[in-house]
């Protein structure tokens, strides 16, 4: 589709303008323009570009390969550039989750070998009363896990609050604001999962290894 917008003091038959809507499939292939370029992105030469050239200047009578011979505003690649500038900024946010969730895990994990150490003359009681390694190991398992579950839902309604709050203000053009998707809930539910329970085997079976006789002559 294509339109012409002649200007006022234009002689007939002059065009000043040409709005054009590329096909789909057109607007597909730029992001491979993009990737192969080898230089500046300032210095690609878009194929819909290299394409309405070449259509005018069999009409006009100009080098289709100069570059500066008409201007081309391109709507499509500024939405292409603006995609990627968000899905570099999630990268990013999701690089920052990962590191944030794995310092926690750490930070539980100490949690929970201190425990064990103030915990150690409990750990022989029960011992020595019949509890099994395996059913100490299973309680210092689930209080890290729970514990972990707990810091991270505590964590990820802030999150979704501060979403919230930041999307009641005004939004720029074309972006949406912070949207919480099922995927990434998903994400971070799964993540959250894997750090409770690496953060918890640790500290689980050094409770469970205890000695009884040893673990009750154990002073602060």
């Amino acid at each position: 589709m294509q339109r012409d917008l002649p200007r006022p003091d234009a002689e007939d038959g002059t065009v000043s303008q040409l709005l054009v809507a590329p096909h789909q499939w057109v607007v597909d292939e730029l992001p491979k323009a993009l990737n192969q370029r080898t230089g500046r992105v300032e210095d690609i030469d878009w194929p819909l570009e290299r394409d309405i050239r070449a259509i005018l200047a069999k009409h006009k009578g100009f080098d289709p390969g100069d570059r500066e011979s008409i201007a081309v505003w391109d709507t499509s690649i500024s939405t292409l550039m603006f995609g990627r500038m968000i899905e570099h900024i999630r990268q990013f946010f999701l690089l920052v989750g990962i590191v944030t969730l794995a310092l926690g895990g750490i930070g539980v994990m100490n949690i929970m070998l201190i425990a064990v150490r103030d915990r150690t003359r409990e750990i022989g009681v029960r011992k020595a009363l019949g509890a099994t390694s395996r059913a100490v190991q299973r309680q210092f398992f689930l209080e890290g896990l729970f514990l972990t579950g707990l810091s991270g839902g505590l964590g990820f309604a802030i999150g979704v609050g501060l979403c919230s709050l930041i999307n009641l203000a005004p939004m720029p053009d074309r972006f949406s604001g912070m949207e919480v998707t099922w995927q990434t809930s998903l994400f971070a539910v799964l993540a959250l999962a894997v750090v409770g329970i690496a953060s918890s085997v640790l500290p689980a079976r050094r409770a469970a290894q205890l000695v009884p006789t040893e673990a009750l002559r154990y002073e602060m």
